[in-house]
């Protein structure tokens, strides 16, 4: 024992920069930049690495991630989440898995493996096994499996299942691995007073840990080893702050070589993956007592951004930034940290990504590339700078401009209104999507360094010859109700645009997305709700981590009265009509009730028509553009 603690317990780095190399173990990361163990379901269905997820990764080494974490990777069969997670449970796993090593490393990067297992969040439906779990208390997030409850040979056997799959991982060339022990998967079950009610010797909540680290040391002595863990669980009857550090106090740090810092469970999704509100860096507060610890110290949690990533380190709060997001929207964003790489795509925080987690491969909002059944491949150049006009300079606009000048065209960009964004400029101001703004201020960084031609304020006069993008989406559809013509109704996205003062009290009709995002934002301006909808819950056509914090703030607000499920049959001067009787309802009433596609533009030789998602729209908008492109060759 003697002798490890003299090699794992080096002096952690403290203060540095992101380009400097950071020792872990006996393995010396080339830079502090780590890309962090996001789940993507790109694996095969049979938990192999393959050539999709591989060209993922390897995009994020080729811009300058030092370390690159494959995923939280199931080290037993009974552990799968994912129908396409990453496995290391059989042998199987492992000649992919050294293939893909081999590439990474020949791009100069480093690879980890975080061994996990999903615990009483591992649902049957994906792992084809009933679930187990150190107490029989079900995940309702997850899907609400009764878990079985684990015996106590069984925790042994998964001890060393552990041990096997980081073997596994160690025969295919790892070069770290981390033990995740975190976000409500089965290692923090054991520590968590929740979900561990056991009598017998595992009631010690981190004993089953401890075990886990020491059969790893035992099978695969040298690896470099940390794990990933919540500094915070995130619900009330959770561990919080202080007895998590009573908890990683006891855990046998002699074993380890560094420590991940993250938050939450799986019923406090936002401390996880976190919304855009949450100030980035969110973490570094709780992180900083871990540093007595002496071990070199990882932290994850709303890096967006390369000045964010360079304060942590600087400051000596972390010696690695741990980054998701970020590297899922754009790899560039690697290389702008180290200063090879001019700008990068920015992650707006909307959680599309997390919220597709469940329903197939991940993708992202910003890059129409990421999470496709088949590679994107580029948009053929274009020869002699045709002239090209796009028309609407929302998502999808933006993305089709930027795409056919990157291909070589010179674009003229039309749009009706003073700004670029269209509807994302309006969300962009709402309280739960502040981070929408990074997109389209890059989106208009872009244009200018390309020199797209910007015309704003005017409508498009059809006739010049030239191939238009008709990018303008819909039209609102309009309150077809007795009463909907009145002064004080108006359709919600044209009251946005004219930017009126608050109303002291207002209807929104229209349970959706955009009418949760208006009736939120005015509420917490001290605006009196009314939020009226046939929707049966809130924001249906949004995922659940999208609206993790709106729904239950308009619901516990005072001033915001909801009724769901509700047609409004009629509009009066202060009150609406639906089937069983009259609400008073006084002030403007803004109206969401959908988009009718508007009518195409003459001569266009694409559209995106209506589009229900930024994802949608910017994968439009770039379709568009290789249409355009092929037939300008």
């Amino acid at each position: 024992m003697t002798r490890e603690l003299e090699r794992h317990h080096e002096p952690c780095q403290g203060a540095g920069t992101l380009g400097e190399p950071l020792r872990l173990g006996r393995t010396t990361l080339p830079n502090r930049l780590v890309s962090a163990p996001m789940e993507r379901n790109y694996a095969d269905p049979d938990g192999h690495m393959n050539t999709r997820y591989a060209g993922y990764l390897l995009d994020r080494a080729r811009a300058g991630v030092g370390l690159v974490f494959t995923e939280a990777t199931y080290i037993r069969a009974d552990g799968k989440g994912r129908t396409h997670q990453l496995g290391a449970h059989d042998d199987s796993c492992v000649p992919p898995l050294a293939e893909f090593v081999s590439r990474m490393h020949a791009e100069g990067a480093l690879v980890g493996c975080e061994l996990n297992h999903g615990g009483r969040t591992a649902q049957s439906r994906a792992s084809g096994h009933p679930c187990v779990a150190p107490s029989p208390i079900p995940c309702e997030v997850a899907g609400g499996e009764v878990p079985r409850e684990l015996t106590t040979d069984d925790i042994h056997r998964l001890v060393i299942s552990f041990a096997e799959a980081a073997a596994r991982c160690a025969e295919a060339g790892v070069d770290v691995l981390s033990v995740h022990s975190g976000h409500g998967y089965l290692v923090h079950q054991f520590l968590s007073p929740r979900c561990n009610h056991r009598t017998d010797e595992f009631a010690d909540p981190v004993l089953f840990l401890n075990l886990v680290l020491a059969a790893i040391r035992e099978r695969v002595p040298d690896a470099t080893l940390g794990i990933r863990f919540s500094a915070v669980e995130g619900v009330e009857d959770g561990l919080d702050a202080d007895a998590t550090y009573a908890l990683i106090e006891r855990v046998h740090r002699d074993r380890l070589d560094f420590l991940d810092v993250s938050a939450g469970s799986y019923e406090a999704g936002e401390w996880i993956v976190q919304p855009g509100e949450w100030q980035p860096g969110f973490l570094r507060d709780l992180a900083k007592r871990y540093r007595a610890f002496g071990l070199p110290l990882g932290l994850a949690g709303r890096i967006n951004s390369p000045e964010v990533a360079a304060e942590l380190v600087a400051e000596g709060t972390a010696d690695f930034v741990s980054l998701a997001r970020a590297l899922h929207a754009d790899p560039a964003f690697a290389a702008a940290a180290l200063g090879t790489a001019p700008s990068y795509r920015p992650c707006i925080a909307c959680n599309v990504c997390i919220d597709s987690l469940g329903s197939g491969p991940v993708g992202c909002s910003v890059d129409p590339a990421v999470g496709t059944a088949e590679p994107v491949l580029p948009i053929p150049s274009v020869h002699d700078r045709p002239e090209v006009t796009v028309v609407g300079a929302g998502p999808a606009g933006l993305t089709a401009a930027r795409e056919l000048a990157l291909a070589g065209a010179h674009v003229t960009l039309i749009d009706e209104h003073d700004e670029l964004g269209g509807a994302m400029r309006l969300a962009a101001k709402m309280t739960s999507t502040p981070e929408f703004h990074r997109f389209l201020d890059w989106s208009a960084a872009e244009l200018e360094r390309l020199d797209v031609t910007l015309t704003l304020g005017k409508r498009h006069e059809p006739g010049t010859g030239t191939p238009v993008i008709d990018a303008t989406g819909g039209v609102p559809v309009p309150p077809n109700v007795e009463g909907g013509n009145l002064d004080r109704v108006h359709d919600l996205r044209a009251w946005l645009y004219s930017a009126p003062p608050d109303p002291r009290e207002c209807v929104v009709w229209g349970a959706d997305t955009a009418g949760m995002a208006v009736a939120d934002t005015l509420a917490s301006r001290g605006v009196a709700v009314l939020l009226i909808g046939a929707e049966q819950e809130i924001a249906p056509d949004s995922g659940r981590r999208a609206k993790i914090l709106a729904v239950p703030r308009l619901r516990s607000h005072p001033g915001v009265r909801i009724s769901l499920g509700l047609d409004v049959l009629e509009i009066t001067a202060g009150k609406v009509r639906v089937a069983d009787g009259w609400l008073d309802a006084p002030g403007l009433v803004l109206v969401s009730q959908g988009i009718a596609p508007a009518r195409r533009l003459v001569g266009a030789v694409a559209t995106t028509g209506l589009r229900r998602s930024i994802r949608q729209a910017v994968a439009a908008g770039r379709r568009a553009a290789a249409e355009v492109a092929a037939n300008l060759r």
